[in-house]
């Protein structure tokens, strides 16, 4: 019997009308974590910080939370309504978000941040949990790709948003307002995002609760058991994991760094970059990763099992030669149209990271790995991603205008994990889906 038979999924309505919630939820994370370095600039005018600071409030402080609590709530979401979880977290990273606005701080900046980042935690793995409770194979890679275009997306309008809010507020009289705390263009930013968050939190409330399918007996796993089944098919499972914080590596230095090298090595305004990036991003990113979905389904129809491995290879294939090759460019279009080619690389990894895990995970342990999963990416992407280019161009060359010089280091040195990444992991996935 087939899937479709064995199993009763929601209407196609309610599931991509589900998906679609969830991915606006997705959007608004990304928009709020990575808003930070789309400020970079005027926030170290204010605050005197210097770049190694800003690299810490961007990653570090956010990936602490991130990652420490991503774990307890995919437990808790294999146990209880994954819904409900995900309404409380964007409401905590929302507050979060607006808070930032108001401190003047960099211990308050980092408290604040880290809050960010636990809100977030809850997300992701509620939400591809929910994805693959919701839809049969043959389509899930559909919706897993629609759900991950959120980071293009995120990427792209936040960017639009972010560069139309600092032209609207460059003239704007800030006398009423500066009794609540807010007194500056990025302040105001801060708190408008923050407040339109909560209101997606009660939207969020609609969506029903799907029926959990494959629960295997409705066996509930612990942390432990999780962690075992990972370490037992460790060269697949550590494999993946570590392709995709190669990924996140990359999109979190581009993101927090691109405005700064654009500025610093072609004179190029941050908002005019920022207006150009968002245009860009929302043309490319969504349709490319709509593309790997069906990629992913297209390869699985025809009885390739390592289907979404094949386009997470193929994106990492893509993604670095791009991002070593872009800041040394010598112009600021040919910088440009090479990180725009980037965003190949980056949804194809995006999309097909999780679906090779939702693939082989057992059902009453899907959110717990992929809060693993998304645990290891946020520790190495957010950690060293950010904290990565200022340490060269501080430590190393001692000079933040040689910023194009470490950014391409920084994808040069990844090259190294990558290759042996690439030949080792088809073979390990081969073995268990044999």
């Amino acid at each position: 019997m087939t899937e479709n038979t064995t199993q009763k999924y929601p209407s196609p309505l309610k599931a991509w009308l589900t998906v679609l919630l969830l991915t606006v939820a997705y959007i608004f994370s990304y928009i709020d974590r990575s808003v930070l370095g789309l400020l970079i600039e005027p926030i170290k005018a204010d605050f005197h910080f210097t770049d190694t600071q800003m690299g810490l409030l961007s990653g570090t402080a956010f990936a602490v939370f991130y990652a420490t609590m991503g774990i307890p709530l995919a437990w808790l979401a294999d146990r209880s309504s994954r819904r409900n979880i995900v309404a409380v977290g964007v409401a905590v990273w929302s507050m979060a978000t607006a808070a930032c606005g108001l401190i003047r701080s960099f211990g308050g900046f980092f408290v604040a941040r880290m809050m960010v980042g636990a809100g977030e935690a809850t997300l992701s793995p509620c939400a591809m949990s929910m994805i693959t409770d919701m839809f049969p194979k043959e389509v899930r890679g559909r919706a897993i790709a629609l759900y991950s275009s959120a980071l293009s997306i995120g990427i792209g309008f936040g960017s639009l948003l972010v560069a139309f809010l600092l032209n609207y507020t460059e003239n704007f009289d800030f006398t009423n307002l500066a009794t609540y705390g807010i007194e500056k263009p990025w302040h105001l930013i801060f708190v408008i995002l923050g407040s339109s968050g909560l209101l997606l939190s009660l939207l969020l409330l609609v969506i029903r609760e799907p029926t959990r399918h494959d629960r295997q007996g409705q066996n509930r796993s612990s942390i432990m058991d999780t962690l075992r089944h990972i370490m037992t098919q460790r060269a697949v499972y550590l494999g993946i994991f570590a392709m995709g914080g190669i990924m996140t590596i990359c999109a979190y230095y581009t993101t927090i760094w691109n405005a700064p090298f654009f500025s610093r090595t072609f004179g190029w305004p941050a908002a005019s970059y920022m207006k150009y990036t968002g245009y860009s991003i929302l043309a490319i990113g969504p349709v490319s990763i709509i593309c790997a979905g069906f990629l992913i389904d297209s390869f699985t129809k025809k009885g390739r099992t390592d289907a979404a491995l094949r386009v997470m290879r193929l994106g990492i294939i893509i993604l670095l030669p791009l991002c070593i090759a872009y800041p040394l460019m010598p112009t600021y279009l040919t910088s440009f149209m090479l990180y725009q080619a980037t965003i190949f690389g980056f949804t194809m990894t995006t999309a097909a990271g999780p679906a090779v895990l939702m693939t082989i995970a057992p059902a009453n342990m899907r959110a717990q790995i992929m809060a693993f999963y998304y645990m290891f990416i946020s520790m190495t992407g957010l950690l060293i991603g950010p904290s990565s280019v200022p340490f060269v161009t501080d430590v190393l060359l001692g000079d933040e205008m040689r910023i194009n010089e470490s950014m391409s280091y920084v994808a040069l040195f990844l090259c190294i994990p990558a290759f042996f990444l690439l030949r080792g992991v088809p073979a390990a996935y081969r073995k268990i889906t044999a």
